[in-house]
């Protein structure tokens, strides 16, 4: 917290203390932007009427800092005029509590925060879906529900050639196209609390139910196998494939990208935590990229 009033900052840190959060102080404008830049706090509380530099100042250097930038900042100042929030908006604030405040709501807002925090740094700047760290929370909590749960893990089979021939920029709009599809294809024939994340590279992932994983798996398939042959020039999608050399100088045909989706779900067997799901995927996807085209294949294993 940057706040030049003693006892402003001990109601502040008794007030969070109650969920257990580590609250740093800095007394002054220039202490707090030297400890904000050292240490990369989650989160931080700025006061706007402070002697040396004011919060409005603050604020905008934290911005315009590459190791600050994506910090969340909540101003907390005795200021309450439309203008004065507006110029902290401005400056990029993201948002603004004003005193007296109630602790109840202060942690609420703090709380509120650090989710979406956490959110945007795990989303893919590609694609926007959740990243890894909102997957595996997701994950956690559908297998502790014990609720019935299916797990698509899908893939893309030669795009490292594709890649490789048509550059990376070409293939970014592979994996756009390919995450459209999903996230059309899941609000379209997936249940309502079905959930899309982008593990990275050309790797997706959706959690469903049993019911709906087949049907899913079958259209990401039909919807993709249609329209990637688009991303070939004539000649490439004319033969249906691209001539690659690997590292050693070795020539190989490397055909059209298809998709390989693994489906582990839990109508055979238990399944307990995130690990033991994405180890069955990697092995059924393993089976499933040796086959010639877009494949999907269930786990069926009963143990």
């Amino acid at each position: 917290m940057i706040d030049d009033d003693p006892l402003m900052r001990h109601i502040v840190k008794m007030a969070l203390a109650k969920d257990n959060y580590e609250v740093a102080e800095a007394d002054s404008g220039a202490n707090g932007l030297e400890q904000a830049k050292t240490n990369r706090p989650h989160l931080i509380l700025l006061d706007i009427m402070m002697p040396d530099l004011d919060g409005y100042e603050v604020c905008h250097r934290l911005r315009s800092s590459p190791t600050t930038v994506n910090i969340p900042i909540i101003m907390l100042t005795a200021l309450g005029e439309i203008g004065d929030k507006v110029r902290g908006m401005q400056m990029g604030a993201d948002d603004y509590i004003t005193k007296p405040f109630d602790p109840r709501e202060l942690r609420s807002r703090v709380e509120a925060h650090l989710r979406r925090s956490i959110r945007d740094l795990s989303a893919s700047p590609l694609t926007t879906l959740p990243g890894n760290p909102i997957i595996e929370q997701v994950m956690r909590a559908r297998l502790a529900a014990r609720e019935p749960l299916a797990v698509l893990y899908i893939d893309l089979t030669n795009f490292k050639s594709y890649n490789d021939i048509y550059g990376w920029l070409q293939g970014d709009e592979v994996i756009k196209l390919l995450s459209h599809q999903i996230l059309s294809i899941v609000l379209t024939l997936g249940g309502k609390d079905d959930f899309i994340g982008h593990v990275g590279g050309d790797d997706f992932i959706v959690i469903s139910t049993p019911d709906h994983a087949e049907a899913l798996a079958q259209e990401i398939i039909r919807a993709f196998d249609a329209q990637i042959p688009q991303y070939y020039n004539e000649t490439d999608r004319a033969r249906g494939y691209l001539e690659v050399s690997d590292r050693q100088g070795n020539h190989f045909q490397a055909p059209i990208i298809s998709v390989a989706i693994a489906i582990i779900a839990n109508d055979r067997r238990e399944l307990k935590h995130p690990s033991q799901v994405a180890d069955a995927a990697a092995e059924i996807k393993r089976y499933v990229k040796s086959l010639p085209g877009s494949q999907y294949a269930f786990d069926r294993r009963r143990k």
